[in-house]
């Protein structure tokens, strides 16, 4: 839906309402049934979910949260700020974090369920103001003030940090998909305005220079696409663990930090390569390619920006060796590939390698190279991906595009001069060789 709807904000509604029925349905034992079946549409009574866990002080760090809750007459009352409190004012049943009893940091947190009117049906929580963003406008972001707002603890006591962190995956999952989905409406815009501009006696298509862009454009998103869907189902598959975890889902996790981290990066380059395409209307409010531009800046913030996926990367890596899975799936597709083996077989070496030098690091050095480590596992993963995915299905463009993808974002290199003839097949989005042809 994420990838379809390619709207951040109208799908960041979807997504918190997501969230929370997610929460809601796999700790709450029962308790929150009524919810859930309203936030996923099952009932006449539709209601809209939030997460607010981010505080001004802390912001990702959650465990500088000041938000406290008091047990009283089995009632949890919370006071505190929420500072980027998205759904605000439209969400009847929050998520949000707190700690009790004195505990403090992120494994001292514990997560509640904030309705929107309290027992007596007043408002329970404040929306002191809605913020002014330069995009995602569709979704009203505010600072939410709660002061003895009535809430109810989902799952056990102390917990909140897995809960939250797991809840994380679900909407950095939702993050890569409508990164996808932005990054495909401007491929779109971009390739039906060079099918209709002429410059210089031709159509923009048929300039070499813009078949370049729109190549590598294409490819970029394809190997965004390929590895968000793969980390989908690795989620899908896992979804029964419960903390501390199994091996299936550690590798999920892992897979979704770097997903979003190459997906949002790589809406934010396609975008803007199709608002250039444009020339000077494409910066014009007048024309939609200025605003997916804008949209797609969003996702490399929302969810942890790219440093704090490269540090969970490492954690998981590190503490719980969610890489040992990942390198045997990855070792096993490879083995099935039969055209495109020695690149597959390349960029698996990059991956190994790249993880090999994650371990033999400390915690300083690591993270001073977690980035650029985190980007060239997961360009070398959508490569591996594509050439797997053409071999399945007989679909030899899926071959080319993880070919290219190898020689433009694993290596970095410029493509052979014979590429130039492959643009046609490869760019053109209605051509009958865009079908899978299944052997």
């Amino acid at each position: 839906m994420g990838y379809l709807v390619a709207d951040p904000g109208i799908y960041c509604i979807i997504t918190l309402t997501h969230q929370t029925a997610y929460a809601l349905h796999k700790y709450g034992n029962g308790a929150f049934n009524d919810y859930v079946s309203d936030l996923i549409g099952d009932s006449d009574n539709i209601m809209l979910g939030a997460t607010w866990f981010t505080e001004i002080q802390g912001g990702s760090d959650l465990g500088a949260n000041r938000t406290v809750a008091e047990l009283q007459n089995n009632m949890w009352y919370l006071t505190g700020d929420k500072y980027f409190a998205s759904n605000a004012g439209l969400a009847d049943v929050s998520l949000t974090s707190a700690f009790h009893d004195g505990n403090h940091g992120a494994k001292g947190l514990s997560l509640f369920v904030l309705p929107r009117r309290n027992i007596n049906g007043d408002l329970n929580y404040h929306v002191r103001r809605l913020k002014e963003k330069s995009a995602t406008k569709s979704v009203p972001s505010g600072e939410v003030e709660l002061n003895r707002s009535e809430a109810q603890m989902l799952g056990d006591a102390g917990r909140g940090i897995y809960y939250i962190t797991e809840d994380l995956m679900v909407s950095r999952l939702d993050n890569a998909a409508a990164a996808c989905g932005i990054a495909r409406k401007a491929y779109l815009e971009a390739y039906y305005y060079s099918m209709k501009r002429k410059t210089f006696g031709s159509l923009l298509i048929e300039h070499p220079g813009i078949k370049r862009d729109l190549l590598d454009m294409e490819i970029l998103l394809e190997g965004s696409i390929a590895l968000t869907f793969k980390t989908i189902d690795l989620f899908n598959k896992s979804i029964k663990s419960e903390p501390p975890y199994d091996g299936d889902y550690n590798y999920a996790r892992l897979m979704t930090h770097i997903v979003k981290n190459i997906t949002a990066e790589s809406s934010s380059i396609i975008t803007e390569m199709a608002t250039e395409l444009h020339g000077g209307i494409g910066f014009l409010s007048e024309f939609p390619i200025e605003r997916w531009h804008r949209e797609a800046l969003i996702t490399p913030i929302w969810e942890g920006a790219s440093n704090i996926q490269a540090l969970d990367m490492l954690e998981a890596i590190k503490r719980k060796e969610a890489h040992i899975k990942m390198l045997q799936d990855f070792n096993k597709m490879v083995n099935e590939i039969k055209d495109g083996r020695e690149i597959a077989s390349s960029c698996y070496s990059i991956i190994n390698e790249s993880i090999d030098r994650i371990l033999s690091m400390d915690d300083i050095a690591s993270q001073f190279h977690a980035k650029y480590l985190m980007d060239s596992i997961g360009n070398s993963m959508a490569s591996i991906l594509l050439i797997y995915i053409g071999n399945k299905t007989g679909n030899n463009d899926f071959i080319t595009a993880g070919n290219l993808y190898f020689q433009r974002y694993v290596k970095k290199i410029d493509y052979d001069n014979d590429v130039l003839s492959l643009c046609d097949s490869l760019i053109n989005i209605e051509g009958p060789e865009r079908l899978i042809k299944n052997r």
